[in-house]
């Protein structure tokens, strides 16, 4: 017997007279066919024992930021530790662009079945207000998993630069109004949030330079006088402060860094609690990754996060490693980030170009 003769799903015996009639009886029961078609799907794919299976095949992680960066070389690191977690390969791809909003929009429209997974930071959080009308949310585009590190950032300046504390930023620019220009790592990063609320804050007439890596161009172009000042995040910046090419002056994080203890915090050289703004980077899926998935994700994630590779990685990059207590944990997080990093949006008056 089929589903359609049992008696709650039989249609009603009564005589249909005319053809429009049963054009619609007919199309009733393609609807309820497609139904229970769509619901046995969904069934399949939420099944334990596919969830159990997973993975059976690479996952692919997209960093947002260029091969060789900091967030790069980290992850990458977490990614070899999350492979053996996970038990199956995870193949790092560089995907670059629009500070971050090019990995950020590929990551989002993946297929969510776990395959595609996201190294997401603060950055993609600012761009939903710096373009309040492009729809950007990254609480409905993306299932967040855990965080993964903090990243304070730290404001340098050539080694030779005769700046030696904010205040002497602050004057010099103020003493040469429009002859200054800062670096950043593109249009809504935190590198360039953190310059242009300083500069908006104060009132200086200070213009931004985007470069294509703060890896690569930050020393050369600050030697150069191509910019002025700074804002990479510790990761970045630890090799060339250790190498002597540029010198820190202060750091975004609520206290000072064990590292740089003579270099002070910006909310203390300002004395304004505003100004302590990390970075930090997580690990996402897209949004409508069956929770079976996610669970199996976050549970090797921790792992990762905790394992002697990541925390030995953390250490030489003078990153801060953090894992979440739960997905639903790490959104809470995320919620009172969105409205830290929309409040900075605002101070530093930036408009999206």
């Amino acid at each position: 017997m089929s589903i359609l003769d049992r008696d709650s799903h039989r249609v009603p015996r009564r005589q249909i007279d005319h053809p429009q009639e049963t054009m619609t009886v007919t199309r009733r029961l393609l609807r309820a066919m497609l139904a229970m078609g769509t619901l046995a799907a969904v069934s399949l794919a939420l099944s334990p024992a596919r969830a159990a299976d997973y993975p059976t095949r690479p996952i692919k992680l997209i960093v947002p930021w260029g091969a060789g960066s900091g967030i790069d070389v980290q992850t990458r690191q977490f990614a070899t530790a999350f492979a053996e977690a996970i038990g199956g390969p995870v193949v790092v791809e560089n995907r670059t662009g629009a500070g971050s909003q090019i990995g950020y929009e590929i990551a989002a429209r993946a297929e969510p079945d776990g395959y595609t997974l996201f190294a997401g930071t603060n950055a993609n959080f600012i761009h939903q207000f710096l373009r309040p009308t492009s729809k950007i949310d990254p609480l409905k585009d993306m299932a967040p998993i855990t965080l993964v590190n903090w990243l304070p950032s730290v404001l340098v300046v050539a080694k030779d630069s005769p700046v030696r504390s904010v205040d002497d930023l602050v004057a010099l620019a103020r003493s040469r109004p429009g002859a200054l220009a800062y670096g950043s790592g593109g249009m809504g990063a935190a590198s360039h949030l953190l310059a242009s609320a300083i500069v908006s804050r104060n009132g200086l007439d200070v213009a931004h330079v985007p470069l294509r890596t703060l890896t690569a161009d930050l020393a050369p172009m600050l030697a150069r006088g191509d910019i002025h000042f700074a804002f990479p995040v510790t990761s970045v910046a630890a090799n060339q402060i250790a190498a002597g090419t540029v010198r820190p002056i202060a750091i975004t994080s609520a206290q000072r860094h064990p590292q740089w203890p003579d270099v002070p915090t910006l909310a203390e050289s300002f004395k304004d609690e505003r100004y302590v703004a990390d970075s930090w980077n997580g690990l996402f899926a897209p949004a409508g990754t069956p929770e079976p998935i996610l669970r199996k994700i976050f549970a090797a994630a921790v792992k990762a996060v905790d394992s002697p590779l990541h925390q030995a990685s953390a250490r030489t990059l003078l990153t801060i490693p953090e894992k979440s207590d739960s997905p639903a944990a790490f959104r809470k997080f995320l919620e009172r980030e969105a409205l830290k990093w929309r409040d900075m949006v605002v101070d530093s008056g930036i408009k999206a170009e």
